[in-house]
């Protein structure tokens, strides 16, 4: 029985192989020829990282669905070669082959793991990078945030944060040292609030100015302006912008932002849609692999309306969780859904013709 496991498996793999590649081409090429009617600085050396780094996004989207296609053009192969019978006639009943065939989605969500975790990240922000250049600016207006870091303003003037959201120019946790000509601390600023606008708007905190070695005063105030006028598009090449992409980033962003009283719900949201699209390729395998064996018809059409049911389903459900309409984990309801069909069909399969 091993030998026909190995060569199911090899069957799969030889499957992935081609859509995967081929999905892949065809969704960077739409997008390129967007890019193309868009770009307003043509460099197609940018053009082809921009393809190249846009790919691990891609694929991370289409493997999902190469699992469905997959595992339907190996039952049409089975059924149309008449290999299905000698494996029906030998006791190997389409569920038991089922249960084995399982491990295969469960492989390929271990890939979009280290997809989403160790490649798409790094690939993600070059890509946005060469974007921007192409076309002047930036792709998405999504949240930006920084958190726990120092910034040189000028040579003797620096600056602490514990928070910073760049889209909306507010923050929590600063901290502004001045030095004099001889790199001796001068003055401290602290504050529990900030606002960076044409200057530096601080709320709820305290200056402390140093004269020489003893002379040390302290100011508490509720509201000051520190009259440093800061570009805000010119600030955010200075800091390291926390624009996350994996889970493990976006659950780190989530905390950050709820410790300082930011709302997380753009964070939780996405973090959960990408734990949903990681366990995909195995929802979506057993929720289809009853359908595959039936040779009506109807049955393309019901696969393609349950497919686009699941994307757009997840999709609309993670943008009204963003605004806690429904609770973060509700993205997994679409999850639920389709494993209960997926069972509720899997305890009736059978194969028609024997």
């Amino acid at each position: 029985m091993k030998i026909l496991y190995r060569y199911l498996y090899k069957k799969l793999t030889v499957y992935m192989l081609v859509i995967v590649p081929s999905f892949t081409f065809v969704a960077v090429l739409a997008e390129l020829v967007e890019l193309l009617r868009k770009a307003k600085n043509l460099d197609y050396q940018a053009v082809g990282l921009y393809v190249l780094f846009q790919t691990p996004e891609k694929v991370y989207y289409i493997l999902p669905v190469a699992v469905v296609i997959a595992f339907f053009m190996l039952a049409r192969d089975l059924i149309n070669s008449r290999e299905i019978y000698p494996i029906l006639l030998n006791g190997i009943s389409l569920k038991k082959l089922g249960v084995v065939l399982f491990f295969f989605p469960v492989i390929v969500s271990l890939v979009q793991i280290g997809n989403l975790e160790f490649v798409m990240p790094e690939a993600k922000r070059k890509a946005e990078e060469v974007y921007s250049l192409l076309k002047n600016k930036q792709k998405k207006n999504e949240p930006l945030i920084a958190y726990n870091s120092w910034v040189t303003l000028e040579n003797n003037l620096f600056m602490y944060f514990s928070f910073l959201d760049l889209s909306r120019k507010t923050g929590r946790g600063i901290v502004i040292l001045k030095y004099d000509r001889q790199f001796n601390p001068s003055v401290r600023i602290e504050g529990k609030l900030f606002w960076i606008k044409d200057q530096i708007e601080i709320k709820n905190g305290k200056v402390i100015t140093i004269s020489g070695d003893t002379g040390i005063s302290l100011k508490r105030f509720s509201s000051y302006i520190f009259p440093k006028n800061i570009d805000i598009d010119n600030f955010k090449k200075l800091v390291k912008v926390k624009k996350p992409v994996s889970i493990k980033q976006l659950y780190r962003s989530a905390v950050i932002a709820e410790k300082f009283g930011y709302p997380a719900s753009f964070y939780w949201s996405k973090m959960y849609s990408k734990i949903a699209t990681v366990v995909s390729p195995l929802i979506l395998g057993f929720t289809f692999f009853p359908f595959i064996w039936n040779r009506k018809k109807s049955t393309l059409v019901i696969i393609a309306v349950l497919l686009l049911g699941y994307w757009y389903s997840t999709a609309f459900l993670t943008s009204i969780a963003q605004s806690n309409v429904i609770p973060y984990y509700g993205v997994f309801s679409v999850n639920v859904v389709y494993a209960l069909i997926g069972l509720f069909f899997f305890r009736r399969l059978k194969f028609s013709e024997l």
